[in-house]
């Protein structure tokens, strides 16, 4: 917690290099601290935790996710279009029908 509390309130740290949090057994502390700024106290902490929870930082979507739902989107139009060109097909197949019916009509 202490290391995400941190890298929330300051996001372009380095937690090998510009702090390090530990823990020996008695629970987690920051062991070293290399930033120009004061050492966070344990309320401070706690209060950027509670900041994170409520605003956790913005993720972007997940790739493989995306190509799916696009890959998902472009079946379902294409299998609307199989629907329509079906369609057309037979309503065509039906006019033709009927021109050779007037056609013959005519030739009588």
């Amino acid at each position: 917690m202490i290391a995400e509390a941190i890298m929330y309130k300051y996001p372009n740290t380095d937690p090998t290099k510009d702090f390090i949090v530990q823990n020996d057994g008695e629970g987690s502390y920051i062991a070293e601290w290399n930033l120009r700024a004061p050492i966070p106290t344990q309320k401070e902490l706690e209060s950027w935790w509670e900041e994170l929870q409520k605003n956790p930082p913005y993720e972007p979507p997940d790739q493989v996710e995306l190509l799916a739902q696009e890959l998902s989107q472009e079946k379902l139009a294409r299998k609307q279009l199989e629907e329509l060109n079906k369609t057309l097909g037979s309503e065509l197949a039906d006019i033709k029908l009927a021109l050779l019916s007037l056609k013959g009509g005519h030739a009588e």
